[in-house]
């Protein structure tokens, strides 16, 4: 019996495709990534500058820059086309542009003969995970955006920070979109499985942290300090994509907020947001729904309004 190596196809060799085929690298999480962008160059030098590294890698490793034909037998493809945000600019002020390049993409992957799972990445990232697996009548299990990951890590350090605890000792997540209309499900955020409400009214000497009105607006606007800093973000999304697709190869049945395919948890029906997902080895294998306070359904429904209205918009184009 031959086995079989781990093949992901990256579609997009800028800034955040070329950091998550470098995660991939260190992490030993694939064997094989094939690059394919517009710009066949830049695919062609981003391969050979990691398969550079690889000598310095506890991992084998293999990338090259190819099409999306070549991405056929791959186990996942990763949509990280578009381009960086513009200073100013949020996440659905991107979409028409990435609507745009997703037409393109669509008949290039059914050609492609993949079948495989996909995971998005592209802003606005909720709308276009939707719009992929609509016009693709892609099987709903088997795509995923990663959503709110990058704000959950966002919000983990904002609190790790303040109260002073290690972020793997903390259970906190956003819900809704990626972008600023996401909201924090409070009464679920735990300190070592104690309700962060219940800890602060206990030792207030020991733990403080700012009102959460302020801690939601410095999660919001990290990415926009990032990207008129730096001119993009890439590290932290490619960070939580490879927390994805280390779930789903080791199929660790691992919870993660990211956005998926909702018909019913929550009262939400035919539409993407972002909720704490159950991922394995076939994507995404249950959606976990927790009781949230009337505030938090009224703050999660407003986020997921948003969505709803740009996606109808998004078929229009």
């Amino acid at each position: 019996m031959a086995i079989k190596t781990r093949k992901i196809g990256i579609i997009g060799a800028g800034n955040v495709g070329s950091h998550l085929a470098l995660q991939f690298a260190v992490q030993g999480l694939t064997d094989e990534v094939v690059f394919y962008d517009i710009n066949h160059d830049k695919a062609v030098g981003e391969a050979l500058d990691l398969s550079d590294a690889v000598s310095y890698q506890p991992h084998h490793f293999e990338a090259y820059a190819g099409t999306m034909a070549d991405m056929k037998d791959a186990d996942i493809v990763i949509n990280a086309s578009g381009k960086p945000r513009l200073p100013g600019q949020t996440r659905l002020d991107m979409m028409d542009g990435a609507i745009e390049t997703t037409k393109e993409l669509i008949p290039l992957i059914q050609k492609s003969g993949f079948d495989g799972i996909i995971i998005s990445i592209s802003n606005p990232c909720d709308i276009i995970a939707e719009y992929l697996q609509y016009k693709l009548d892609w099987p709903k299990e088997k795509i995923i955006g990663s959503g709110t990951a990058l704000d959950s890590a966002r919000l983990q350090m904002q609190l790790s920070s303040q109260l002073k605890v290690n972020r793997r000792s903390l259970t906190a997540y956003l819900l809704g979109e990626h972008g600023d209309s996401s909201m924090i499900p409070w009464s679920h955020v735990l300190v070592a499985g104690k309700p962060i409400d219940e800890l602060l009214k206990e030792k207030p000497d020991v733990y403080r942290m700012d009102d959460k009105a302020v801690i939601l607006e410095k999660v919001h606007k990290e990415g926009y300090i990032e990207n008129t800093t730096k001119g993009c973000t890439e590290f932290g999304v490619t960070s939580a994509t490879a927390e994805l697709v280390r779930a789903i190869y080791h199929n660790e049945h691992k919870i993660l907020p990211c956005s998926v395919y909702l018909d019913g948890p929550y009262g939400i029906h035919r539409g993407f947001a972002s909720v704490p997902v159950k991922i394995g080895k076939d994507g995404v294998e249950d959606i976990i729904e927790i009781n949230l306070t009337k505030e938090e359904t009224e703050e999660f429904q407003a986020s997921v309004k948003v969505l709803k209205e740009h996606f109808e918009r998004a078929l229009t184009l």
